[in-house]
């Protein structure tokens, strides 16, 4: 017990360090997650990325804003790209609400304004679009989003506003060097001209996009000037008009892009004259159509599914994270409680031996001043007062300081140190048989059988204490002719009975008859003591303790 604060410090520490070890456990987790949703994007696995991406999101519990929100950027992005809009405002909402200084806040306002202009509220995506140019220092980030501005004021119908917005940045030197974003911006900036009536620049930039995109090899983006292109000659030559969108479906086709291939059928089937052509493409737009519904309803409610069952994977382990506080907490409580409750103990046994030594020291001073003094004080004046020469003076003078050597003596064996170890036995049966006389007969049992090596040396000395007082306390008080002390090993206890025909006592009068200091001795060994006695017919005296 001795080592006890130390034990409790280890212990505290033991915790720190696997508290420790799990966050960076944890973070390997997340980093390994990370990487395996980032490589499933690129590789265009959306749905596995997804997985990944989210689980991500669960298990971080990082205090960087920026850690937590980077999965669910990547989740919105790939709401986004199956057109999961309300998925895609519902997973930056909440990424927002994480931290407004976030370094991905711009990326996350341009995805929400995406995912209000796809749902067609135009005012609300200007604004997000508005509120992620205010988050970004990116002069080409900048550039991308004043052209996402422009498109909602060309769908909008606004094309003096469209033109306003995109022509000055034609002048900028990151827009001149950045083939990718210059094509784009001349190309809506083309149509805005087409819808505002001239013709000439229209035709120049929508065509000067086509042929760079083209000279680029990225089939995907040259959709948007095919389409313009096919607009722009549905009402002056519908058979370019029509060679253009069918392009344009071909290559929808091919990097499977529905909605694009039903925009191309849409001009297809308004600039068709013939019923046969115009039933042959309404028929391909119709199913198309219903098959992206299809689709698009089943992806979102697979994301459904899969955020349900993360938010329940979250919840879980959001339990299972209070359990292990409320564990932890109560372990350090315990710990606490335990130091506690060690210091009192140890402060009451302190006080206890204490109290003992003082009981002691006192009894034995007791002993000295009246067995001994009055007789040494009897013996001196003795000595002055009579004739030392005479012989019958001398015998008596000798036999007095025999009678005060034997008290001495008793009074030494009874209060000098206990000695243990494996003689201990022999000891204590020696001890007990020094009380026999010709008044009173000691008859011991069992002694012999206890194996007192397997018993503390603690034990030893307050058994050895506890016998010799109740030999001491019948031996001034009891009148007992005759004291039987039996001795009893029991598989995880010693059992200790004690009686004699003295004249006894009353239970309630034990500490009058010096018999608390035994109690006392016994309750310090984790013993019970029970006293059984009434004037005049004895006492008996039951002890147990533990091994």
């Amino acid at each position: 017990m001795k080592h006890f604060p130390f034990l409790f410090l280890f212990l505290l520490f033991i915790s720190c360090d696997n508290f420790k070890n799990n966050l960076l456990n944890n973070k390997d987790e997340y980093e390994t997650l990370k990487k395996k949703g980032y490589d499933k994007f690129m590789a265009e696995d959306y749905d596995s990325s997804y997985f990944y991406f989210d689980q991500a999101r669960i298990i971080c519990n990082s205090n960087n804003p920026n850690d937590r929100i980077y999965p669910m950027l990547f989740l919105a992005d790939i709401q986004k790209i199956k057109s999961d809009f309300n998925g895609v405002e519902e997973t930056v909402t909440e990424a927002l609400k994480i931290s407004e200084n976030s370094k991905f806040n711009s990326n996350l306002y341009n995805l929400l304004g995406i995912s209000y202009e796809e749902k067609l509220d135009y005012d609300k995506a200007i604004k997000n679009y508005r509120l992620s140019l205010k988050n970004t220092s990116s002069e080409k980030y900048k550039i991308i989003i004043n052209n996402n501005i422009g498109v909602i004021y060309l769908k909008k119908g606004n094309y003096p506003k469209t033109i306003q917005i995109l022509e000055p940045l034609l002048k900028l030197d990151t827009l001149k060097h950045d083939r990718v974003e210059y094509a784009r911006i001349i190309d809506n900036l083309g149509f805005a001209y087409f819808n505002n009536g001239d013709k000439n620049k229209a035709y120049h930039y929508i065509s000067e996009s086509l042929r760079i995109r083209d000279s680029l090899g990225d089939e995907y983006k040259k959709l948007a000037p095919l389409m313009h292109l096919a607009r722009f000659f549905k009402d002056s030559i519908t058979s370019e008009s029509n060679r253009f969108a069918l392009n344009a479906y071909n290559i929808a086709t091919k990097v499977n892009s529905p909605d694009d291939r039903l925009e191309a059928l849409d001009i297809l089937i308004r600039n068709s004259f013939e019923i046969g052509q115009f039933k042959k493409y309404y028929h391909k737009f119709s199913s198309l159509k219903d098959s992206i519904e299809f689709v698009r309803q089943t992806a979102k409610n697979q994301f459904a599914n899969i955020k349900y069952n993360s938010d329940k994977a979250i919840k879980e382990k959001e339990k299972e994270r209070v359990q292990k506080e409320r564990l932890g907490i109560s372990l350090i409580l315990f710990m606490i409680i335990s130091t506690l409750i060690f210091f009192l103990i140890r402060s009451k046994n302190k006080r206890e031996k204490l109290k003992i030594a003082y009981t002691t020291e006192t009894r034995i001073s007791k002993r000295l001043h009246d067995e001994l003094a009055n007789d040494v004080f009897n013996t001196m004046t003795f000595i002055e007062t009579q004739d030392l020469q005479n012989k019958d003076n001398k015998e008596s003078i000798l036999q007095d300081l025999d009678v005060i050597y034997d008290k001495a003596r008793n009074i030494s064996k009874q209060t000098s140190g206990v000695k243990t170890g494996k003689d201990f036995g022999n000891l204590l049966n020696e001890m007990l048989m020094s009380y026999k006389s010709d008044e009173v007969n000691i008859i011991k049992k069992g002694s012999n059988e206890i194996n007192w090596e397997l018993i503390s040396a603690e034990k030893q000395i307050e058994i050895h204490r506890v016998l010799q007082e109740l030999l001491v306390n019948m031996k001034k008080y009891s009148k007992a002719e005759v004291v039987v002390i039996g001795f009893k090993e029991q598989e995880k206890s010693i059992q200790i009975s004690y009686s004699d025909n003295g004249v006894g006592f009353e239970k309630e009068k034990i500490t009058k008859n010096g018999l608390q200091n035994v109690e006392n001795r016994i309750h310090s060994i984790k013993g019970t003591i029970i006293f059984e006695s009434e004037i005049n017919k004895g006492v008996k005296i039951n002890i147990e303790f533990p091994k």
